[in-house]
């Protein structure tokens, strides 16, 4: 693992630090789920295989363990943060209602403009599973959500989503936990872009809800089997 090896949506992150640098990588890595709960991130490699000194890393691993990403264990050292289920089936109930609403509110302002860039996500999501590319799917997820719900009038509704968000980011880990689940996800979005070219503001809020409590569901299951 390479220090500039990470992309967001094809293009290079803007580095400023090694220590930014370092931290981009292992929260990128964490948040996709590459690195599972659980696994020991060991300093003296960790720096190795970015190519820097021990420094930056210790000081990366401490910024994400106040972000709650990674726990400090005696005689374990750090690792990747385990998740707590209750925690995840209360976020996941709570998102699903709103962005099932948000998306509901959205339908009569999402033009033909907004139309063709969520078919576009849709287009690059697929091009990422015949790659592969789980890193990039996530984000994409996200952008295409994130299309639909920028244009609720409720702005008040839409900072609460982005905030849960970035409180439960790791829910992206679920596209390298589930094999299936990239083009399940594809196939769901799919479906939500029809309802919402139709106008149909009950389907595309059940279709929201259902596909969040997909995600958790999926996330909990295997979580449950470790």
């Amino acid at each position: 693992m390479k220090i500039f090896d990470l992309l967001a949506n094809g293009k290079q992150p803007v580095i400023t630090t090694k220590l930014e640098a370092v931290y981009n990588v292992l929260r990128e890595n964490i948040v996709s789920g590459k690195l599972e709960p659980g696994t020991r991130l060991i300093i003296k490699k960790i720096a190795q295989d970015l190519g820097v000194s021990e420094i930056p890393v210790r000081e990366a691993i401490r910024m994400l363990e106040a972000q709650n990403l990674v726990t400090m264990t005696p005689h374990a050292g750090a690792q990747v943060a385990t998740f707590d289920l209750d925690d995840i089936r209360e976020v996941t109930d709570i998102r699903s209602l709103l962005e099932g609403y948000a998306a509901r509110t959205a339908i009569p302002f999402i033009g033909d403009e907004a139309i063709a860039d969520l078919e576009m996500c849709i287009e690059e999501m697929e091009r990422c599973i015949h790659t592969e590319d789980n890193v990039n799917f996530g984000i994409l997820n996200r952008k295409f959500h994130q299309k639909i719900y920028e244009h609720s009038p409720l702005k008040r509704l839409y900072r609460m989503i982005y905030e849960m968000w970035d409180g439960s980011e790791r829910t992206r880990a679920v596209f390298s936990l589930s094999k299936r689940r990239p083009q399940e996800s594809v196939q769901e979005h799919k479906a939500i872009l029809k309802a919402i070219k139709e106008h149909d503001g009950d389907t595309v809020e059940k279709l929201i809800r259902d596909h969040r409590q997909r995600v958790g569901s999926i996330l909990i299951d295997h979580l449950k089997k470790k």
